[in-house]
């Protein structure tokens, strides 16, 4: 029973503490006033000793001057309203309260890095004054909330605001749900926002995802000018990162020339990436690139003069802080390039911004070495096959690749009825150039025979060397013999050379075989050339003879 009375008068003394104008004032506080011993008695108990212990947030609500805001003062709020604010500004996560139709906003410690300037001015103030830029999207949340529609939340929405003196891009993930007033029926009066902020985390992930999609864009390219061009067709996907991109080479030393675009993302067309360019060059900015000691680093530039002349792609002016980075080779300490983004102007230019650019930099760099090693690769394969195709004294093409040529001749001319010819050539005197005058003076006099023959036949015609003093022609499309004949006097007169000082005289013994019924195979054909060039020698060299079936004998 004891027990019992103490509960009682515990009831009854809280029961007095409480102004019975409270449950007529409604969610605001407004209405009645109430005595002046009630309103003492509230404000030296309520605000002082037990909101302003709650932190710096706490602090601002208790000091506050609440009558420039739509809320009385703390000593006249209905309990739920105080009960609310108590586990608003105890709890460690952001929490903010949202009080009657203007949505006056009381918030608690953790949500003062989400405000950013605008504290602690946004205590008490309406939620569409604290965000007034973002209040096309919390308006429907909030309106469904005091409708009586029920709570409602969203996942990373991305919200631009102003915190810290500009317009900034961030993500959030929030819910907001219905405050009921007991005092006044249980009719909804508020609503209680929980947030969390997923900015980096968002911006991260989409990086990341950049930075994938770039490697496997790059992966196996196989030219450095493709890697230039590839890479800008993968940043554009990601504006809000990379709102511009310019990939640059050099051609020749970095410090003696200008790097030339290759490729470019988000720029208004080739002018606009030729001015960047050259709005870059002259600024001065690019032998600090060049001559930097660091083998990497992000150069950060700004209000360059010249650059408002330049513009994105939809016209508008493209953002005044770039950053670039030199492409380096790995073996050597020389850029082979130039990467230059755009800063976005959502974004803040902090160190992880500036290590995204500086990755894809790197990620480029690793592509241009292995496309270099690449090209050098098909560079030295096509000379090894150039050498095995080609004589390495004149630079003909040598036995095997005239074959090849041949059997493709012979191809054609069965597909469209016309006829191949070979005229096989056979130097008379060559050996005594070699005997008096030495192998330099006949391997100048070959090179000089080689010059001869490319100048006596066609264009079309294929010349070629096979060993010592041997050489072939091919001569595809001829009409009748006379052609073939004509072309072979050429060549003859072309290799008639007079003695010169030293050098004995010098002719060619020509043996001409032109493709037929019979000769439709190219060792055949080449082979019966060769059976009238020793014909043409044995009646008296320095002539031509075409090929007859009775040679052979």
């Amino acid at each position: 029973m004891a027990d019992g009375g103490r509960w009682a008068t515990a009831q009854s003394r809280t029961r007095a503490d409480v102004p019975r104008s409270l449950s007529a004032r409604g969610a605001g506080g407004a209405g009645r006033p109430v005595s002046s011993r009630a309103a003492g008695r509230g404000r030296g108990t309520l605000p002082e000793s037990l909101f302003a212990a709650c932190g710096a947030a706490g602090q601002v609500l208790a000091a506050k001057d609440w009558s420039a805001t739509t809320l009385d003062p703390p000593q006249f709020w209905s309990p739920s309203l105080r009960t609310v604010v108590c586990l608003c500004l105890e709890s460690r996560f952001p929490m903010l309260v949202m009080w009657g139709s203007e949505l006056a906003c009381i918030y608690n410690d953790p949500c003062i890095p989400t405000l950013g300037d605008k504290h602690p001015a946004a205590m008490g103030m309406s939620l569409r004054r604290v965000w007034p830029e973002v209040w096309d999207e919390l308006r429907p949340l909030s309106a469904q909330v005091m409708s009586g529609g029920g709570a409602t939340w969203s996942s990373n929405k991305r919200l631009l605001i102003h915190r810290h003196g500009y317009l900034e891009e961030t993500y959030f993930t929030f819910s907001f749900s219905p405050i009921r007033d007991i005092s006044d029926g249980g009719r909804i009066a508020g609503v209680l926002s929980t947030h969390q902020e997923t900015t980096r985390e968002v911006i991260r992930s989409r990086r990341l995802a950049c930075q994938r999609e770039l490697t496997a864009a790059l992966t196996r390219l196989r030219t450095q000018r493709s890697v230039c061009t590839r890479t800008p067709s993968v940043l554009e996907k990601y504006p809000a990162d990379v709102p511009y991109s310019l990939v640059a080479l050099w051609d020749g030393f970095p410090s003696l020339s200008a790097p030339l675009a290759v490729a470019a993302s988000g720029l208004g067309g080739r002018r606009a990436t030729r001015r960047a360019l050259a709005v870059l060059g002259r600024s001065g900015v690019l032998p600090e690139v060049v001559n930097a000691t660091s083998l990497a680093g992000v150069r950060v530039v700004s209000r360059l003069p010249g650059w408002e002349s330049v513009q994105l792609a939809d016209g508008s002016p493209a953002p005044e802080i770039a950053m670039m980075v030199a492409l380096r080779n790995r073996t050597s300490a020389a850029p082979v390039g130039l990467l230059v983004i755009g800063a976005s102007d959502l974004l803040a230019l902090d160190q992880d911004y500036q290590d995204f650019v500086e990755t894809i930099a790197g990620q480029i760099s690793l592509a241009l070495m292995l496309a270099r090693s690449r090209e050098a690769e098909r560079t030295r394969a096509a000379s090894a096959r150039r050498s095995s195709l080609h004589d390495a004294l004149t630079g003909l093409p040598n036995r095997t690749s005239f074959l090849r040529s041949l059997g493709r001749a012979l191809l054609q001319s069965q597909r469209r009825g016309g006829r191949a010819a070979v005229l096989f050539v056979d130097l008379d005197g060559f050996k005594a150039v070699n005997d008096t005058l030495g192998h330099r003076a006949g391997d100048d006099l070959l090179r000089e025979i080689a010059g001869r023959l490319r100048r006596a036949v066609r264009p079309a015609d294929v010349v070629a060397r096979f060993a010592g003093d041997e050489f072939a022609v091919l001569c595809e499309e001829i009409a009748t013999v006379g052609d073939v004949e004509a072309i072979a006097r050429d060549v003859v007169d072309a290799l008639a050379l007079a003695r010169r000082g030293d050098r004995p005289t010098v002719a060619a013994s020509v043996g001409v075989a032109l493709s037929g019924p019979g000769l439709l195979d190219p060792e055949e054909l080449l082979n019966a050339a060769d059976i009238a060039m020793y014909a043409a020698k044995r009646q008296g060299r320095g002539r031509y003879l075409l090929y007859e079936e009775g040679m052979r004998s």
